[in-house]
């Protein structure tokens, strides 16, 4: 069934397509069969939808040519978490349906627009473009780097994005944001912001950083330092064992740290972001924080 496809929704016209009347879809919701999202628009079997779900029934309550966009496309590339409560969709009709922020595009050019994980989505270009509507620049450069990341980020679309979306209001702040980043890099002050965030939200005490730590043989300059609990972390960002000499230097590092008492942990950008929960139970196990 096309449900199945479409991460368990469906639309009214789809079913009318299937063979179903009104009186069967009728009949299917109060068997419970059914389950009213938006209006013609149903979750198969089960009323609670997952996010991906709650994707699908957004853009097929807004009728052919509808892709998610903005916070919500961030949200299903992965390059953006801060999903609110209404879901964003991009749609060239004047339709109202609660519960949905509809932007409208007089015209929605096909660059613009791809099929991802099965949902209509705006691309990684697009999206970056849209998210200037309602994030500052700071949060914009964040998902433009989690893009480059990922490797989602083409900058000759998105430059070509840019272009084509000549005259928005806000369109300066991914222009800032594309010149301050760094194509194949992340910044470090970018992923030590968001360990720092992460350690804030956990509850736990406030690192020093960027400490200047005298070793036996050398003084090195440490990311995050708990000097009492005697735990020092690392950051490493993308690239950051690219060579050989550099995973070697690392190496020499902790074992000169660890021999004055300092427990040395390292985290990546990919568990920082995607594996948050891991990354303060480690910390806490070792420390004791």
């Amino acid at each position: 069934m096309v449900a199945a496809r479409q991460h368990g929704v469906v639309s009214r016209p789809q079913l009318l397509g299937a063979g179903f009347d009104d009186g069967a879809i009728s009949r299917r919701v109060e068997k419970g069969q059914l389950h009213r999202v938006h209006q013609g628009v149903y979750g198969v079997g089960h009323p609670q939808l997952t996010s991906h779900a709650r994707w699908m029934a957004a853009v097929l309550a807004c009728g052919p040519g509808a892709a998610l966009s903005h916070l919500d496309a961030a949200g299903l590339w992965r390059i953006y978490e801060g999903t609110g409560t209404r879901v964003h969709v991009v749609a060239a009709s004047n339709r109202r349906v609660p519960g949905l922020w509809i932007h409208r595009a007089r015209r929605l050019d096909l660059e613009d627009v791809t099929v991802h994980e099965g949902i209509p989505v705006t691309t990684v270009a697009r999206t970056l473009v849209d998210l200037t509507d309602l994030l500052p620049g700071d949060r914009v450069l964040r998902a433009m780097r989690e893009a480059d990341y990922l490797r989602l980020l083409d900058l000759d679309s998105l430059n070509a994005a840019v272009e084509r979306a000549r005259g928005r209001r806000n369109l300066r702040r991914l222009k800032q944001a594309l010149a301050r980043h760094r194509e194949g890099g992340i910044v470090r002050g970018e992923l030590e912001h968001r360990f720092l965030e992460l350690v804030g939200r956990a509850g736990l005490p406030a690192p020093e950083t960027n400490v200047r730590v005298r070793t036996r043989k050398r003084i090195y300059t440490v990311d995050c330092l708990w000097r009492a609990e005697g735990v020092a972390v690392e950051l490493d960002g993308r690239g950051a064992h690219a060579r050989t000499a550099a995973f070697e230097e690392d190496r020499a590092r902790d074992t000169a740290l660890n021999a004055i008492g300092l427990r040395t942990l390292r985290f990546t950008w990919r568990r920082v972001a995607n594996e948050p929960e891991d990354v303060v139970a480690e910390l806490q196990a070792v420390s004791g924080l």
